[in-house]
């Protein structure tokens, strides 16, 4: 897993950012620029490529100062988040993302999980890329904060993925939990149906018209945060 700090300048509060499948820094980037002119004080921190899910060395000592921390995590960063090791975290929100990420009841169909595994390359990135964002809009703006990767990177990163999703060694306890669920329902990824399960129990927010890619409907990290205060 690699870490890109976007903001470190000794604040209390720490946003802790856990990215997509396939995505760099940028993403988290473009958001803290937004975000900035509404008054956003936090120190940032972004986590993204799991190749790995090794943090790197100091990840905690680096974090563990902080008065409080709140996860922010996305897709297949919801899972990756839990699988590492973290101080106590104050709250936590998921964005179209499961604890269970490849599950026929919880999470993405297995049988659509392998067709994307399969068949993954340049013309298929596209292809994922438009049905991720919905949207013409949703699409032109995620290419302002599109990672800067190669498509091979990607497919190497989901296979690495797909293992640690089904190593059992991985199964630990945390001391955190999800404490909101933000739910896109029109996610062709995460299916709807499959998310509402998976966060029963757990306070949610449902955008009805909000595809797998959320940050044309929440510009800003105030408003991703404001969800947990509803």
């Amino acid at each position: 897993m690699k870490t890109v700090w976007l903001r470190k300048e000794g604040a209390d509060e720490l946003l802790l950012f856990f990215s997509g499948w396939g995505m760099d820094h940028r993403m988290a980037e473009y958001l803290l620029h937004e975000s900035h002119a509404a008054g956003f004080s936090q120190d940032m921190l972004v986590c993204y490529d799991y190749h790995t899910l090794e943090s790197e060395p100091g990840f905690m000592n680096r974090i563990t100062c902080y008065g409080g921390i709140t996860v922010v995590a996305w897709s297949f960063g919801v899972w990756v988040a839990q699988h590492t090791e973290l101080p106590p975290i104050g709250q936590a929100i998921a964005i179209n993302g499961t604890l269970h990420p490849v599950d026929a009841g919880m999470g993405i169909p297995p049988a659509v999980f392998h067709a994307t595994l399969s068949t993954y390359c340049e013309e298929n990135r596209h292809r994922f890329n438009r049905r991720m964002c919905g949207t013409g809009e949703a699409l032109e703006l995620f290419s302002r904060m599109s990672p800067d990767r190669e498509t091979s990177d990607q497919l190497t990163e989901l296979e690495e993925l797909q293992k640690h999703f089904f190593n059992r060694t991985l199964e630990r306890s945390t001391s955190w939990h999800y404490n909101h669920a933000v739910i896109g329902g029109r996610d062709c990824v995460f299916p709807p149906q499959q998310q509402f399960h998976a966060w029963k129990g757990v306070p949610q927010t449902v955008i009805a018209d909000m595809p797998h890619f959320p940050f044309f409907h929440f510009r800003n990290l105030q408003e991703v945060l404001a969800c947990c205060r509803k």
